[in-house]
């Protein structure tokens, strides 16, 4: 049996891990260096993390970082990971990551409204 074969990967609070999705074990974990909100694509024998204008590569396997690519100068926004390797389930996961990131900045900047306003009454 191949890792692919039970294996599933989760992101948040800047955290990655790899769980047996036969039983919700952690196989690995790891805790990115930039940022919190964490997109992720499934790449092969790879895991594509981007966080915070941040990329790194991650053995998918064991969650060793293989490399990182951090866009210096090209800022930050909502990640988009897309692979010509990848098939149609992955495009759908990317386009849930899509929705799930426009919703964390949409929050983002609610909150940060609601605390400028909380800041100027007082």
């Amino acid at each position: 049996m191949q890792f692919s074969d039970y294996a599933t990967f989760i992101a948040f609070n800047g955290r990655v891990f790899a769980l047996d999705r036969r039983n919700g074990s952690i196989l690995w974990r790891w805790k990115t260096p930039k940022g919190n909100f964490v997109t992720l694509l499934p790449d092969g024998d790879q895991l594509l993390v981007c966080s915070d204008g941040y990329l790194w590569a991650l053995r998918a396997e064991d969650g060793t970082p293989l490399w990182s690519q951090p866009f210096k100068g090209e800022g930050t926004g909502i990640p988009f990971l897309a692979s010509p390797r990848s098939g149609s389930e992955t495009q759908t996961t990317a386009a849930m990551a899509v929705l799930a990131a426009t919703a964390a900045e949409e929050e983002r900047r609610r909150q940060s409204s609601s605390d400028s306003s909380t800041a100027s009454t007082s």
